[in-house]
């Protein structure tokens, strides 16, 4: 009985030798790399947009947790605290942004 194998689509096919060689060659296709699609032109500001929303993610999971954090420790913690939380968010955020043109 064969026995089937799974293989992913990558693999095109196999050439098994006999046992006794110890030899087992696969032959693989290589997949074409999708290219992104976009202008050249405007590769920059795609890439500017896509750390701007990377960073603006951040700073308010940033803020989010933060101001959690203030109001577990104390009454209105969130509030209190508006300042110094909304200020270290921005600076997460900035840090990401930065981060991204490296």
């Amino acid at each position: 009985m064969v026995k089937k194998l799974k293989l992913a689509k990558s693999v095109d096919s196999i050439s098994y030798l006999h046992p006794e060689d110890g030899m087992i060659t696969i032959a693989k296709n290589k997949r074409k790399r999708k290219r992104r699609k976009g202008s050249k032109q405007l590769a920059g500001a795609s890439k500017m947009m896509r750390a701007m929303s990377a960073a603006q993610l951040a700073g308010a999971e940033a803020m989010a947790d933060r101001s959690a954090k203030a109001d577990k420790e104390e009454k209105d913690g969130a509030i209190r605290n508006l300042a110094s939380n909304s200020q270290r968010a921005m600076e997460k955020a900035a840090k990401v942004f930065r981060s991204k043109f490296e």
